[in-house]
Formats: structure tokens, sequence, C-alpha cells
């Protein structure tokens, strides 16, 4: 199967190409694609990190599994977006967690020895690799300040607040299932209903489905300033 350049060229790595680039590209490039179903395992915790995956179709999960058998979701992933940038070139490149299909999907394999002989004849290709690392790292950084805000309360506003922002809406849409952002703030689902039910008891949001309408921004925003 053949990518689409279109998806090709949403991917942080092949920034600023061309389509007609980008078709040259695929042409002298060595890469493997493989289709899978939902729930489907694509890489397990502990597998050998030699090669970067590109989502081309669908959307997988990334989630790290504990001692105690729970699981905490780390990421979403779609199309254009990459996995396993982050330990490809570590001594130890070991796939550090789960990743699984969570929907239909399909993803581009590029090896690292082939992802070593782009970059060299193409440094702007290294360029994108290394801030797509750092964008990568700026994610982190934030979900450890949403985890570390305090109580569930001031994470799952923290959590609003900066939806808002980047959706530059008061109507934002989640990014996953009320599932999936119970995982991403490490809570148990009912503990979550019960704090959106208290928030639009409050007059602060409106909910349904993944759309949460912000309703007292500036409300919210002055909680998220005192001390808990």
């Amino acid at each position: 199967m053949r990518p689409d350049p279109a998806v090709l060229l949403s991917c942080l790595l092949f920034r600023g190409k061309t389509a007609k680039e980008m078709e040259a590209l695929l042409q002298h490039m060595s890469y493997t694609v493989h289709s899978y179903p939902k729930n489907a395992l694509i890489l397990a915790e502990g597998d050998r990190a030699d090669r970067l995956g590109i989502v081309l179709e669908g959307r997988v999960e990334v989630q790290k599994s504990h001692p105690t058998g729970t699981g905490v979701t780390i990421a979403h992933l779609s199309g254009g977006q990459t996995i396993g940038e982050a330990v490809l070139f570590r001594r130890e490149n070991v796939v550090p967690a789960t990743v699984t299909a969570a929907s239909p999907c399909t993803i581009m394999f590029i090896s690292k020895a082939e992802l070593l002989r782009l970059f060299t004849a193409d440094t702007d290709m290294l360029t994108r690799f290394i801030e797509n690392l750092s964008e990568r790292l700026v994610l982190v950084n934030r979900k450890i300040e949403i985890l570390s805000a305090g109580s569930l309360r001031r994470r799952v506003l923290g959590f609003l607040l900066e939806q808002a922002a980047q959706q530059k809406s008061e109507d934002i849409t989640l990014p996953f299932s009320r599932k999936e952002w119970a995982e991403h703030l490490n809570t148990a689902r009912p503990s979550l209903s019960r704090e959106l039910g208290y928030l639009r008891g409050m007059g602060w949001i409106e909910f349904k489905g993944t759309g949460v309408t912000l309703l007292n921004r500036k409300a919210m925003s002055a909680y998220m300033r005192t001390e808990h």
C-alpha cells in the first residue's frame, strides 16, 4: 500500500515539503505499511524500538501498564502523528508503553537505519525530527502539570481551560471519550462524572457527549489561582 502524500505532509517530519517533493521522496524511501483492526496490538511494552511509526488512518492509543495490572493512557494519536520517536535513538531502545489500535488504523513504519540515511541526505528532515521530539516533550510536561495540579477538581478545570485556550472557544470538543479522559487524569470514571456534575451544578460548565461548554471561565480561572 502506498501512503497518501497529503497525510504525510501533515506529519511534522515532512513539514515544509511540497506534494511533488513528497512523491519523489516516497519513490526512493524504504518503508512498510501495516493495517490493524480495532483493539489490535501494534507494539508491546518491551519490544525492540527500531522503527518510527506514522499514523496514516485511524487512531491509536498509547498506554503504560503498572504492576497492579492497571494502565494509564499516555496519548491518543491520529493521522500524521508519529509513534516511537522518543526512544528510537536511546541506548536501551525498547518500547516503553503498549500501543494498540483505538479504531481500525493503518501505520507506516520507517526503520532507524533508513531514517539515518534520510537525515544525512536532508538536514531539514533532521530538524523537523528534533522539533517533533520537542513538541512531544512539551505535551508530556503539560500532562505532568495537570496530574500535579492537586485535587481532581483542579485537574479537571486545568484541562478544560487548556483545551479552551487551544481550541480558542468556550465550546470545546474533548479529544477522547469520557473513559479515556478519566485515564488521562489518572482517576476513575465515576469520580470524573461526579466532578463534572458538581461543576455543572455550580453553573460553570455544561456538557453532552464529548462536547463541553465553559459557562463561567472567569470563575474557573479564579478557582485555579486559589491555594488548595
